[in-house]
């Protein structure tokens, strides 16, 4: 971009003074323009170096005219050649230019308009294609990327790499950190309203920015630091073809997470959900995933399916893992193969992801064990069922299957015989009683901090008196060995059980964790 200050660095305006205006030397330039009439600015379109020998500007209303005029339209500055029709520039232009920035230079000899015409402008002509250049060779590295599929980070790259100022890329799922390069000293808020084409965003951030759109629908801004000036044409259209090639990386993108999920459909279906899958699918999925003899799979299933969360698990996980995936209406499906160790220690690598506040929860997980046998897979998927549904009875967001303790036992086991061979012989008696739910409560406590009186009460939110009433009322019915190991043990799994068959989860700390 050619600016006043550039054109005052040029060998025909070594005698040039700036008079007035100085504030505006970082003006755009893009032609010049010669004139002397009162009305000249209805002849200009904005960022013009006009030229005058002052003839038309002796009148002082004439001349505040024609210099008003001239701001207003958004010339970029005033040359005049003093002599004979104006030996000064008048005090009254100083004002007025001084109080808008608008710059005044002026010639105390002769010079021929001509020469600084053909100067300026041809200026401004080699910039023009050296600016066209440069974005002829950003566009060729874009479609080499594209072809490439070398994704947004490389395109971003790109794009600083060519204008040398800072850029910044955030997807609006408001998942994953942005793409940055160059220094930032802080990180824009993330943005609601749509700039479908480069625009100067105005507050505490000097910046440009861009909306990616896809198909009417915002994805993403790009934008650009550091834009203290005029938003110019090689800045505009370096963003602005970067937005069209982001925005057809999505949709590439896109369009291959589909093809491949249909691929994994396809796949894992029989699976996931045949005893015992054809031997031909089985090979195809050693060979998908690379399962040799020292890697492992497990199964994950997320539900009800939550878009943001299942973005944070594929990220979590792709660096060390091959995911398959198959949704449904009410849940995601994943079948994840790595390294032996590295899927062993799965559940470590997933807690984080699945870490919700207690009053929050946006879905419910569970983990299957590691298995390397395909046709094993409807076992693990049954393992991951299971841990699922422990996860929702105990509001627990994450469970995985090596950790559910007595939960194994419990979902295996059929109802009735529940009911008849542990919940009966156990709880009869406290569940035939009125107050059944606060002695249920009160058992399931003591149980669990045996040790401390003073802590089950505060649970509990009694008196200690009443929490020892209570204990008196439990030796009455359960006899005096309640608390003893094995009858301890007994009554921990029947209440357990109690609990998952009748949904009927104790609140907040009461839920039991095995």
């Amino acid at each position: 971009m050619i600016t006043v200050h550039d054109v005052l660095s040029r060998p025909l305006f070594r005698s040039a003074r700036i008079v007035a205006g100085s504030e505006g030397l970082s003006r755009p330039v893009h032609w010049v323009h010669v004139g002397e009439v009162p009305n000249l600015s209805r002849f200009l379109q904005g960022y013009e170096l006009v030229l005058s020998t002052g003839v038309g500007l002796t009148n002082a209303e004439l001349r505040l005219r024609f210099l008003n005029g001239l701001i207003q339209v958004g010339a970029s500055a005033l040359v005049l050649e003093l002599g004979q029709y104006l030996p000064q520039v008048p005090d009254d232009m100083i004002s007025l230019a001084d109080g808008r920035g608008f710059p005044i230079i002026a010639f105390s000899d002769p010079i021929r308009f001509l020469e600084i015409s053909q100067d300026i402008n041809g200026l401004v002509i080699s910039q023009h294609y050296r600016t066209m250049d440069d974005l002829e060779l950003l566009s060729l590295k874009i479609r080499q990327a594209l072809l490439n599929t070398e994704g947004a980070e490389k395109l971003v790259r790109l794009l600083y790499e060519s204008i040398q100022r800072p850029v910044l890329y955030r997807l609006r799922d408001n998942v994953g950190q942005p793409i940055v390069y160059g220094t930032w000293k802080d990180i824009p808020s993330p943005f609601v309203n749509i700039a479908p084409h480069p625009l100067p965003e105005r507050g505490p951030h000097a910046l440009i920015r861009q909306t990616i759109m896809v198909f009417g629908r915002p994805i993403g801004d790009l934008m650009v630091g550091e834009c203290h000036e005029e938003l110019d044409e090689r800045l505009y259209l370096a963003l602005d073809r970067t937005a069209a090639a982001l925005a057809q990386d999505f949709i590439r993108a896109q369009s291959l997470d589909r093809l491949r999920r249909q691929e994994d459909e396809a796949l894992l279906e029989p699976l996931l959900f045949r005893e015992e899958p054809e031997a031909y699918h089985c090979q195809r999925f050693r060979a998908r995933y690379q399962l040799t003899l020292d890697r492992g799979y497990r199964v994950v299933i997320v539900e009800p399916s939550n878009a943001r969360v299942i973005t944070l698990f594929s990220k979590s996980i792709s660096a060390s893992f091959a995911v398959g995936e198959y949704h449904q209406t009410d849940r995601s499906i994943f079948v994840v193969s790595g390294a032996l160790k590295s899927a062993r220690l799965l559940k470590q690598t997933l807690r984080p992801v699945f870490h919700f506040p207690e009053d929050s929860i946006l879905c419910f997980a569970g983990l299957s064990g590691v298995y390397q046998d395909p046709a094993q897979m409807h076992r693990a998927l049954t393992e991951a069922n299971d841990a699922t549904a422990v996860a929702r009875h105990l509001k627990e967001p994450f469970v995985s299957y090596e950790d559910m303790g007595i939960w194994r036992w419990i979902l295996f086991t059929p109802h009735q015989d529940l009911q008849r061979l542990l919940i009966d012989p156990e709880l009869s008696g406290l569940l035939s009683r009125p107050d059944a739910s606060r002695l249920l409560d009160t058992l399931e406590v003591v149980l669990a901090h045996i040790d401390s009186k003073q802590t089950a009460s505060e649970i509990l939110g009694v008196h200690r008196q009443t929490l020892y009433s209570r204990i008196h009322t439990l030796y009455q019915l359960l006899g005096d060995d309640f608390l003893d190991p094995p009858r301890r043990l007994a009554l921990e799994s029947a209440v357990t059980a109690y609990r998952y068959l009748h949904h009927s989860p104790a609140s907040g700390p009461l839920s039991h964790k095995s």
